[in-house]
């Protein structure tokens, strides 16, 4: 399983339609929040690990190791039924720290919703990203894999083929048509520099509009 699944793949189909269900919306719209979403805690994620805080990478694989066992995944429709919880805002306010603010007005922005419906839709989806994440993690240690959270987060979001369980192709056919990723390879130094260079820097939100902008026009 591919991290991409979380957004096209079995996974990301009864999250979106746990999310169009709720928020009364249809399950394009649904899928594209994921395929914003998805990214771009992923992105916070290995932003964050990226610091060279030795104590804040060690607290976040421990919480992988204790608390996201990927249990999550076996009931993600009730997970998105049930919404965002104490412990998804925890993890939503850990990943994006002050700027959390700006990603959801970012989102807002985009989508028509709310920056609350926003801020809910990503500690409802936190979760179950960080479930991914530690049950990945936990297969690739025990196949002899030194660095398993940086090798699962960089194929994800530096993958160009859909395939390999990279985003650009699958973003491609998200948004295809006349809503084309503007970049043929968007997170091969795209995301993920634009993502750093937002949490970086004391910026507004308009940095949030170019990460979102890399995936779709006009949207």
């Amino acid at each position: 399983m591919g991290m991409t699944d979380l957004i096209t793949g079995g996974l990301g189909d009864k999250m979106a339609a746990g999310l169009s269900k709720k928020l009364g919306i249809d399950s394009t719209k649904a899928t594209w929040i994921l395929a914003i979403a998805v990214p771009l805690i992923a992105g916070a994620i290995k932003y964050n690990q990226s610091k060279g805080d030795s104590n804040q990478a060690k607290g976040f694989a421990d919480a992988l190791d204790t608390k996201h066992d990927g249990a999550i995944l076996d009931h993600v429709d009730k997970v998105i039924e049930q919404g965002p919880t104490d412990d998804g805002n925890k993890i939503v306010q850990h990943i994006f720290g002050s700027k959390t603010e700006y990603v959801a007005e970012g989102l807002a922005q985009k989508s028509g919703f709310s920056s609350a419906q926003i801020t809910g839709v990503l500690a409802t989806i936190a979760p179950i990203v960080m479930g991914y994440l530690g049950k990945e993690k936990s297969n690739e240690a025990q196949n002899g894999n030194n660095n398993p959270l940086g090798d699962i987060l960089g194929g994800f979001l530096g993958g160009n083929n859909a395939s390999s369980g990279g985003l650009g192709g699958m973003l491609g056919n998200i948004f295809g048509g006349d809503k084309k990723v503007e970049n043929e390879n968007p997170t091969s130094g795209g995301l993920t520099d634009k993502i750093s260079d937002f949490f970086d820097k004391n910026k507004d939100g308009s940095a949030i509009d170019d990460i979102i902008g890399m995936f779709t026009k006009n949207k």
